[in-house]
Parts: C-alpha cells; sequence; structure tokens
C-alpha cells in the first residue's frame, strides 16, 4: 500500500513538474532569467519588440499604398490599377483594368482576404483554365518598374489580381488596426518637396512631432541624421531602410515620429499585450515554483520508490540479464518517440493550438521516456535487492564463457587454436596473393598467384576435410548413443577411423556398452537363479503342503461329531487350499517373468473364449451381485496365442474384478478389432479407494488393497502381464479415479491365414 501511495506522489508531482516546465517555456518572459525580477516592462519584452516592428511595417505599407487605393481620403474601386497589351492576330490592343475588376476577377478563383487580411483560396469544384500571358505595360503601385529580361514583363489576369489583393490587405490591415479606430500607438510620416509641398500621412493629425516624442516611448527620424532619436531599448533595424525607400521625393527632407501612450487608454493589441505580459509573469513566477516543487517532490518520491523495490520480489522482466534489459528500454525509448510524434501528437494536435505543436511534442515523447527509465530503474533496484543485479550480467556472463574457452578445457583451446591459425593461414595466403597481383612483375607474378592459390586450395581443402571428419565422428557416436538408448547393449563402435578426443569418447561409449551388457546378463543370471530358487522352494513345499492337504481329508472322513473340531478343520483346510494356490501362482509368475514357459501357440477363437469365459463367472459374480455387461462383436477375432495361458490371462482379470469391484455394481467387458488388433477390454468400480499409480498394480505382491482385507496374492495382474507380454500381446491398466480399466490386446491374424477349425 505504502508502495502504490509513492507512486501516486511521484505520479502527481510529475504533473506538477509539467505543469510548471509548461508555464515557463510557453511563457512570453521565457529566456529572460533573473532579469525578469528586476525592472522588467511589458516595452522591453520580446512581445512588445514583435509588435512594434510588426506595425512599422504596416505603417509604411500604409504610406506605400494610401495613394495607391485612395481618392480624397477615400477608397475608390474605380482607379485604374494596371495598363496591359497583348495581340490578337496582327494587331496589338491596350487594356487597364480597376481595382474593382481585379478583385472581383480574383473572387472568381476563389481568393479573399480573411480576418488578418490575408488572402487565402477556397477549394474550387473545378480547375481554373489556363490564361494567356500579358505584357504589363505599367502598375500603378510600381510606377519604376525595370525589367531586367524581356519575359519579365509578362503576367497573367490571375497573378495581376493577386498582387492587387496582397496589397490591398495590408492597406486594409494598417487602416482599420491603427487609423480607423483609437490605438495607443501614433505616427506621423512626414515627406517634403517644399515646405508648401508635402505628404504627411499620420494617425494623429492633431499631434506635432516634440508632443509624439514626450509620449512614453517614441521614435524619431529624420533625414538628416544617421541615429534615431529613441528610448524603446530595442528598435526595429529596418526602420530608416523602408523609410528611405519610400520617400517619393529624391531629398533627405522627412521626418518619421512613432509615440506609444504607456497607460494604454485603449484597448488594442498593446493594451491586451500589456495585460498579457503582466498576467505571463505571474505565471511565470508561479511555474518557477511549480516546478522546483516538482523536483523536490519527484526526487524525494523516487527515493521512496526505490527504497520499496529494493525489497520487492522480482518478476518476469527481471529475468532478463542487466545489459538485454537497459538495451531493450532504449530500444524502447525510440520506439516511444517515434509512437509520441506518429500517433500520440497528432491527437493532441486535435486540441491544441497550433503555435504549441512543437512544445507537445516534445513533452509527450518526454514523458513516455521518462516513464520507460522510471520501469527499468525499478527493475535495477529490484535485481539490486535480490543481488541478481551482477550475477545475471552479461560480463559476468562473458567471463564465465571465457573461463569456458581457457580454464581447464583443453579440446575447446585446441579447436579455438585450430580456428585461429586456420584463419591466419587463410589471411596471410590472401595477402600474398594481393601483393603478388599489385606488385609482383612478369612470370614471377604469375607463378607466385599460382602457387598461393593453391596454398589455398589446399588449406581449405584440408579444413573442408578436418570438419567433415569431425561431424562423421560426432554423427557416429551419436548413432552409438541413440542405438544404447533403445537397449542394444551389445552395439559397438568401429574406432579404426577415430582420432584424438573423438577416439576417446567413443572408447568410453564401448566400454560402457560391455558394462552395460555384462550388468545385463548378471541380471539375466540372477533373475534364472532367482526362478529356480523359487520353483525348488515352491517344489519343497508342495510335497509337505500336500501330505497336509490328504491327512485333512482322511481326518474328515472320520465322521467326527465335535463342532469345534470340525471348524478347525476347516480352517486348516481353507488355509491349506489357499498356501497351495500361493504357492502355484508364485511359480507361475516365476516362469512367465523368467521367459521359462513353454508356449503352445495355435489359433484362437478370441470371440468364443471370452463367452465361455463370461459363461464360466456368471455363477461366481452373482454371489456379490455383480452385473456382467458384455459387449462382443459377432464375427471371429482369430489370434495366435496358446490357450491355456490365454485362459489364465482372463481368470485372472476376471477373478480380480470378483474380489475387487463394489459389490452390487457392474463389470464391463469389451472385445474389438482396432487397427488389425483384437482389444479385450474390462472394467470395473472399486469397492476401495484405488490411492496408487497404475503401473504398481502389475508388480509382485501390490494389491490394489491397501488394507489386504481380501484374500489376492497381488501376483493375479503380474501373471496376466507376463504372459500377455510373453505371447506379444500389449497389456495396459488404467486408473481414473475408482475406475479400473485392465486392456489386453494381440495381433489378428490375417483372414487368408487361419484355419478352418481353430481352437476355442
Amino acid at each position: 500500500m505504502k508502495r502504490f501511495t509513492a507512486l501516486l506522489l511521484h505520479l502527481a508531482f510529475l504533473a506538477i513538474f509539467v505543469l510548471g516546465l509548461s508555464l515557463m517555456y510557453l511563457n512570453y518572459n521565457y529566456g529572460r532569467g533573473i532579469h525578469l525580477f528586476s525592472d522588467s516592462t511589458y516595452e522591453d519584452s520580446n512581445l512588445f519588440q514583435d509588435q512594434l516592428e510588426k506595425d512599422i511595417n504596416r505603417i509604411f505599407d500604409y504610406v506605400n499604398y494610401k495613394d495607391v487605393f485612395e481618392t480624397d481620403g477615400q477608397l475608390d474601386y474605380s482607379k485604374k490599377m494596371v495598363g496591359v497589351s497583348y495581340t490578337s492576330g496582327i494587331e496589338t490592343q491596350s487594356m487597364t483594368y480597376t481595382l474593382d475588376e481585379l478583385i472581383r476577377y480574383g473572387k472568381s478563383l476563389g481568393y479573399y482576404l480573411n480576418s488578418d487580411y490575408e488572402v487565402v483560396r477556397t477549394e474550387m469544384e473545378s480547375s481554373t483554365p489556363k490564361e494567356d500571358n500579358f505584357v504589363v505595360d505599367w502598375r500603378v503601385y510600381m510606377p519604376s518598374d525595370n525589367y531586367s529580361e524581356p519575359g519579365d514583363a509578362y503576367a497573367t489576369l490571375e497573378s495581376l489580381s493577386l498582387e492587387i489583393m496582397t496589397r490591398l490587405g495590408s492597406y486594409l490591415s494598417t487602416y482599420n488596426n491603427l487609423i480607423a479606430k483609437p490605438s495607443n500607438l501614433v505616427f506621423q510620416v512626414c515627406y517634403k518637396r517644399t515646405d508648401a509641398d508635402m505628404s504627411l500621412y499620420t494617425n494623429a493629425p492633431d499631434m506635432t512631432a516634440d508632443s509624439i516624442r514626450s509620449m512614453g516611448k517614441y521614435c524619431y527620424v529624420d533625414g538628416t541624421t544617421l541615429a534615431p532619436d529613441t528610448n524603446i531599448s530595442v528598435l526595429p533595424t529596418n526602420i530608416s531602410q523602408v523609410a528611405e525607400s519610400s520617400n517619393p521625393y529624391d531629398n533627405n527632407n522627412y521626418y518619421v515620429a512613432i509615440g506609444l501612450n504607456t497607460d494604454y487608454p485603449y484597448e488594442d493589441t498593446y493594451s491586451a499585450g500589456h495585460d498579457s505580459f503582466l498576467n505571463m509573469r505571474v505565471m511565470y513566477v508561479g511555474g518557477i515554483f511549480c516546478l522546483l516543487a516538482g523536483i523536490l517532490g519527484l526526487a524525494l518520491t523516487l527515493l521512496r520508490l526505490m527504497a520499496a523495490e529494493r525489497k520487492s520480489p522480482l518478476n518476469y522482466y527481471d529475468a532478463l540479464s542487466t545489459e538485454a534489459s537497459v538495451i531493450l528500454i532504449l530500444l524502447g525509448c525510440l520506439f516511444a518517440v517515434f509512437l509520441s510524434y506518429r500517433v500520440f501528437s497528432k491527437l493532441l494536435h486535435l486540441v491544441v493550438q497550433v503555435d504549441f505543436w512543437s512544445y507537445t511534442d516534445k513533452l509527450v515523447a518526454a514523458v513516455c521516456i521518462y516513464f520507460l527509465l522510471l520501469w527499468e530503474a525499478a527493475s535495477l533496484m529490484r535485481r539490486y535487492g535480490a543481488k541478481t543485479l551482477w550475477s545475471n550480467s552479461m560480463f559476468r556472463n562473458a567471463g564465465t564463457f571465457i573461463d569456458l574457452y581457457f580454464k581447464e578445457k583443453h579440446l575447446t583451446v585446441l579447436v579455438a587454436f585450430v580456428y585461429f591459425c586456420f584463419l591466419a593461414a587463410n589471411l596471410g595466403i590472401l595477402s600474398g596473393i594481393f601483393l603478388s597481383l599489385y606488385h609482383g612483375y612478369g612470370a614471377l607474378r604469375n607463378i607466385l598467384c599460382i602457387l598461393f592459390f593453391v596454398a589455398l586450395v589446399v588449406l581449405d581443402l584440408w579444413g573442408f576435410h578436418y570438419m567433415f571428419h569431425n561431424a562423421w565422428e560426432r554423427d557416429k557416436i551419436a548413432e552409438a548413443i541413440s542405438t544404447l538408448s533403445t537397449g542394444d547393449t551389445s552395439y559397438q563402435i568401429d574406432t579404426t577411423l577415430f582420432s584424438g578426443k573423438e577416439k576417446d569418447l567413443a572408447d568410453n561409449l564401448n566400454n560402457i556398452s560391455h558394462g552395460l551388457e555384462d550388468a545385463l546378463r548378471e541380471q539375466v543370471k540372477s533373475e534364472r537363479l532367482k526362478a529356480d530358487l523359487i520353483t525348488n522352494v515352491s517344489h519343497d513345499i508342495k510335497t509337505p503342503l500336500t501330505s497336509i492337504i490328504n491327512y485333512v481329508d482322511l481326518i474328515k472322513r472320520e465322521k467326527i461329531q465335535d463342532p469345534k473340531i470340525l471348524s478347525y478343520l476347516d480352517v486348516l483346510e481353507q488355509k491349506s487350499q489357499r498356501l497351495k494356490s500361493l504357492t502355484e501362482d508364485l511359480v507361475e509368475a516365476s516362469k512367465a517373468s523368467s521367459g521359462n514357459l513353454k508356449l503352445e501357440i495355435s489359433d484362437i477363437n478370441f470371440t468364443q473364449l471370452i463367452q465361455q469365459t463370461n459363461g464360466e463367472f456368471e455363477e461366481k459374480f452373482a454371489i456379490r451381485r455383480l452385473d456382467l455387461v458384455t459387449e462382443v462383436p459377432e464375427k471371429r477375432l482369430i489370434i495366435e496365442a496358446d490357450g491355456r495361458r490365454l485362459w489364465r490371462i482372463l481368470e485372472n482379470l476376471y477373478n480380480n474384478a470378483f474380489k475387487y469391484a463394489m459389490e452390487g455394481s457392474r463389470v464391463y467387458v469389451k472385445l474389438e478389432s482396432q487397427n488389425d488388433m483384437a482389444v479385450f477390454t474390462i472394467k470395473n468400480v472399486s469397492e476401495n479407494p484405488l490411492n496408487i499409480d497404475a503401473s504398481e498394480l502389475t508388480e509382485r505382491f501390490v494389491r490394489g488393497d491397501v488394507a489386504r482385507t481380501t484374500e489376492g496374492s497381488g501376483l493375479g495382474l503380474s501373471i496376466a502381464k507376463s504372459l500377455t507380454v510373453l505371447q506379444k500381446g500389449a497389456f495396459d491398466i488404467i486408473i481414473d479415479g475408482d475406475l479400473f480399466k485392465a486392456r489386453v490386446a494381440f495381433p489378428l491374424k490375417p483372414p487368408a491365414a487361419e484355419t478352418e477349425d481353430p481352437a476355442g
């Protein structure tokens, strides 16, 4: 919980940091530094300087175009703007276009002035037909045209219309912003031919040049001085130039006076800029505090987060090596930058002003990178806490690999040495060929090239033979290992053509094969001795056991009347018979597992044998109220087996079901043909829980009845499996909860090979 709280606080301080950074970066005062807190005013800001330079250009646009567009102080749309000539046949005709005609033609093409008096064009449904070029004879707004090339005098009506609308927009922008409504910026531009003949352009006709120079901010320029008289900190550098270029008279008798009322009594761009500057200054100071608070909060919460991460368990990402995670994060940063510019920024552009697009693009990329680096820092702290920062490092693993090559690894050192020698020899021969070609002469060069080339071929053929021989040796060793894994312990590798480490490895495999063969031989011998011992012991037990059984029978024939003695005789008879059965089972199990049984293979009708077995056990199953459900095909399924041993297999399975099936339940018997196999299945629900593995039930003396409340010997299933395998069949046991299922499969005899009367 503390870790989650620290993360939330960290994100909150990150938001405060971003807010402070944005308030500073997007502020007019950005870049002023500590000077912001000194005597900084709106008039000293870049915002004011940009606006003043823009308005000075407007003023001189007004000076240049006032006489062009006005007649008696009013905008005159009937004034002629341009004169053109064009050739029609052999005649040259001249035409003039008025301001109104050019504007209407521009409108017909989709051009118009927007709110900023800039020429823009709407999308047209059909393209404008191609126009012929005119020869421009004169332009009223460019009286001193001088064309350096004949083609410079040609223009289309559309281009002339655009020229007029652009200049009209500049004129209207100045007139509507600085003249038609009160403005805090006052200007006077006066050009004199004589004292009586002058051109005055002003938005304050009641003021003099001296009164303008007494305003809060002013600038005065005349034709007789080189430096302007001004109290503006940074004056636009082009004011003297544009003043001179706009002079209609060839003299220096002119002046330009521009003043600003710093009390800002009127609402215009300067008063709005002044208010915005003051607000931005407050926001800038607030941004500084937010930035400092964000940095401090980020540092404190980051320390708390890293301390919590140090005690956290490792996750799936921490399983990567330290260097791999760093490289992955760096790639992630590159992808995040790409994604932020291609996706996130495009979405932000829908709600952010165009002026701020560049900043938001960088901010989004920086935030994405920060989160990735934060994730990597947390991972590194978890690794440090778990002491895997170095142990899971590529550099440490590289040291391990170096040890693999050079520390007590003779074969790897030999391989590395041979490889580098081979590489060095190739480089040496190639260098010899190069030197012979470029520095040899005549026949000697050819001889050396041939010799070096032959040496290169021989060396590479030897390298190929070396690699091929090693590969062949490894294939032989792999083949031997595969053969040994299948159980063929007699397999031996011919090591005549082997050499080096591979020869030692092959010899060791041969020794292993010999050892396995000897061990297997000893195991078979031991199994046979064990079977012989069991047979002999069973035979020795069987003789006195037969006498016991016979004497019990003789005693019972004496017609003893004492019921207590009769009960003793019954118990003695039952136990002796069980001992006899157990002895016979033990002998048969021993012989079956060791293969010391003589089989009499014949054709067996498996279907008929199942039906006979069902008949034999129906009455016995009825004792425990077991319902036998049989599914046997009508056709005969002929197999090759020993009839007596096959009957024993079925008898053991049916007896197993009789002993261990839940009383009153069903026993399912099924015989079917599957993939050229006769498959017999018997299944029942066990009365006792089967808390045992299926493979253990086929071992000797293992019973599903762990409490041993029944009279089973634990040999029935073992005998059944051994007899099945001995007759080349398959025996499987499947346990699903308390469901016991035994499956016996024998290969079907092909129909053409069946005898006419198979044994039952």
